[in-house]
């Protein structure tokens, strides 16, 4: 694939040297772009950053004593996956892990944007400049949801910050250039172009935290360890941050565009943390529904209320399910991804008038906003709070409208989602895999998280294996046992 794609810019540039006629206009041309280049590279060299960071994993027998380390830290990072088996794993203290991610410049005062999954584990960051010089960095606030976060270096030299673009204004086909140190190889540079925009409802990345996505694609290679550094367009101007890869695939990457840590970045610097507005429901795209048919709108666009959430600004302005909504303050929203965006640019706080379809009717409700609570809004969703989850090393989630959508699932399958699974304690012993689904418990059927741990609640023996059915990934059904950790 890669092979193919120089291929066609050879031939495009090929074609580009013969239409400016002669051999002299031919490398007079050829000689242009490749001073362009070589400036944009050295233009944006000093700004960009190695961040190297250590993260004492420890494993203390006892179940919970290590905590899964996400996938997402082997890939980006250039770690080797550990080999399975959790009897082994529990034998030993890890040493210190280390890896590699990247960053940019973003002020003088030594202020750097990365990613958030670069730094939110770390108990040491090590940040190398371009000429070498080392210093040590601190966590000043992170954005688990966006996917960003700031630390800050005390430097005794001058910095180099990056200037932003402007990612609202990104075009397709455009050229742009992936900075950072994939592999470890700092000061690497690739070019491509932007394949895509927009792109939402990424599943893996939303199981990892990523709740607002609108990435930018791109074919310029981004490999372990770019992530955190800047995407750039040919005047320089970071318009992305790069975030992830599609695993087992060509030259598909993404970015976050740069407007996204425009509104995150000062709030991080000031307060440590990112403050956005909550309305409160549970939404999926109207076109799901063919909602033009089924709830007689005049077109496809805007998001189905399925649930409001009791005690939130949603119930208490009077939204309801089956409401469609079409605008937030006067703008159009297309799908509850622009929805959810939408909502949560504004401060908490805020009034903000929400126009539903309801019965053929558009309404416009006044709502206030409450904030953004990352925690109680996982809770909600059936993120699992029990005190079980710790003795088994297992967590779980309901399967929501989008969840369900994301992996394919038909309506009949119900059960609970396997988000994590720390791999010393009894569900890795299980083989339970984050992303299996658990049909049954004990030989009966759990619908949601609460009716999982409830099950759970009632069989648990000190020493007792209780049977679990679950379907992996891939869509086989298997039985298999969990036992329950002695006190």
């Amino acid at each position: 694939m890669k092979a193919n794609r120089w291929m066609t810019f050879t031939m495009m540039l090929a074609a580009v040297l013969l239409a400016a006629g002669g051999s002299f206009a031919q490398q007079s041309l050829l000689h242009q772009i490749e001073e362009d280049f070589i400036k944009l590279h050295d233009l944006l060299r000093p700004s960009v950053v190695n961040i190297d960071v250590k993260e004492k994993v420890e494993s203390d027998n006892s179940p919970g004593g290590m905590r899964r380390i996400p996938e997402e830290f082997f890939r980006f990072f250039n770690i080797p996956f550990p080999m399975p088996g959790p009897q082994n794993q529990r034998r030993f203290n890890y040493p210190p892990m280390r890896g590699t991610g990247s960053g940019f410049i973003y002020d003088a005062q030594g202020h750097i944007i990365t990613n958030n999954h670069v730094v939110e584990s770390a108990s040491e960051i090590r940040v190398r400049l371009f000429n070498g010089n080392e210093y040590d960095a601190t966590v000043v606030g992170r954005d688990p949801e966006a996917d960003i976060a700031v630390i800050k270096i005390e430097p005794k030299e001058s910095l180099v910050p990056v200037r932003l673009g402007d990612s609202d204004k990104l075009r397709v086909g455009q050229l742009v250039m992936a900075m950072g140190s994939p592999r470890g190889l700092e000061g690497t540079v690739s070019f491509g172009h932007i394949s895509a925009l927009g792109r939402e409802g990424l599943a893996g990345l939303s199981m990892q935290g990523l709740t607002f996505q609108n990435l930018i694609q791109t074919d310029a290679a981004i490999n372990l360890g770019n992530s955190g550094g800047p995407l750039v367009n040919i005047d320089g101007e970071v318009i992305g941050i790069n975030v992830a890869i599609v695993a087992d695939a060509n030259s598909i990457g993404f970015a976050i565009p740069i407007n996204t840590a425009r509104n995150v970045v000062p709030m991080l610097i000031e307060k440590g943390k990112v403050s956005r507005g909550y309305l409160g429901v549970s939404i999926r795209d109207a076109k799901d529904f063919e909602a033009r048919d089924t709830l007689n709108l005049p077109d496809n666009d805007g998001a189905v209320v399925a649930e409001v959430q009791p005690g939130t600004p949603a119930e208490q302005a009077g939204i309801k399910p089956y409401d469609v909504i079409r605008k937030v303050n006067g703008e159009p929203t297309k799908t509850a991804a622009e929805v959810m965006r939408k909502i949560a640019s504004y401060a908490p706080g805020t009034t903000v008038n929400v126009e539903v379809f309801r019965n053929g009717q558009a309404l416009t409700i006044p709502v206030t906003l409450a904030e953004r609570d990352v925690n109680a809004i996982a809770e909600m969703r059936g993120g699992s709070t029990s005190p079980d989850e710790e003795k088994l090393g297992l967590s779980v989630q309901n399967i929501d409208p989008g969840t369900r959508k994301n992996l394919g699932l038909d309506d009949a399958i119900q059960g609970v989602l396997v988000t994590d699974v720390d791999p010393a304690g009894p569900a890795a012993e299980a083989r339970l895999e984050p992303g299996d689904i658990i049909l049954e418990v004990g030989q009966q059927p759990v619908a949601n998280a609460a009716e999982f741990w409830k099950r759970i609640g009632e069989l648990k023996q000190p020493g007792k294996a209780v049977l679990l059915r679950i379907r992996r990934s891939n869509g086989n059904s298997e039985i298999t046992i969990i036992r329950i950790p002695k006190e």
